[in-house]
């Protein structure tokens, strides 16, 4: 067998890190910093010339809730029809209702929007009020996958909730365990929850040039290939077995 790696990249290089160090997928968006936006067409047309792997983009408009006004939800179907023609792998949003729960019908307005490609429904799945009954609906919607850390602030500590998330989903929808994850909690994650798959950033801070045009700015971050490497490194050990 297996273990599947998607990583989360914002940039051309990010996109040739991953893939260097044996990632499997990629999910591509723009300010990881702000939990990760829609990309510019710019820059998915650029990162999928430059790798093999399979490119899924993030449909999400702004920062901070997961609550879209009727106008925001059309801004984001006009970036699904915007990128349908560019082939993606496929598509990441999720969209929730006032009271927390998945907002169904802006849901359905999305996927239909995807046209038969598929959609991953991130980690709003999170913030839901049961876990239960979000894997429900995100399900019965047709989502391929759903992406969470079980309510936690990472992948290991939430492993339990992401077990019962797993088992709940009974094969109607792929689990994909994230947050914070690194090689050293691999095995952890994937005994605890028996998925197949992992999603991770493996976010590295982008030195400092002595350059005068770098200097005054926030420091960034970017993939670290070698932090990908070892994960595909720890993956493989696994799929080996003793």
């Amino acid at each position: 067998m297996r273990y599947l790696l998607e990583v989360a990249c914002e940039s051309v290089a990010d996109a040739e890190a991953a893939e260097a160090g044996g990632a499997d997928r990629v999910e591509l968006c723009a300010a990881l910093d702000l939990g990760g936006l829609t990309p510019s067409a710019g820059l998915y047309r650029e990162a999928w010339a430059a790798v093999r792997l399979p490119v899924w983009v993030m449909i999400r408009p702004r920062p901070g809730d997961f609550v879209y006004s009727p106008a925001e939800v059309a801004v984001m179907a006009a970036d699904v029809d915007r990128f349908r023609p560019e082939e993606p792998a496929g598509f990441v949003f999720g969209v929730l209702s006032a009271d927390g729960r998945v907002d169904r019908d802006a849901c359905r307005r999305l996927l239909d929007a995807c046209a038969g490609l598929p959609a991953v429904f991130h980690r709003a799945f999170d913030r839901t009020p049961s876990a239960s009954e979000a894997l429900d609906a995100v399900a019965e919607l047709g989502f391929r996958r759903v992406l969470t850390s079980g309510g936690a602030d990472t992948a290991a500590e939430g492993a339990e909730a992401i077990a019962r998330i797993r088992e709940r989903a009974a094969g109607r929808v792929e689990v994909l365990p994230c947050g914070r994850v690194r090689a050293g909690v691999l095995e952890h994650v994937l005994q605890v929850t028996g998925c197949d798959q992992v999603h991770g950033s493996f976010a590295e801070p982008v030195p400092v040039s002595a350059g005068a045009g770098h200097r005054g700015y926030p420091g960034r971050t970017r993939v670290g290939r070698e932090a990908v490497a070892a994960a595909r490194a720890e993956l493989d050990r696994l799929a080996a077995g003793p």
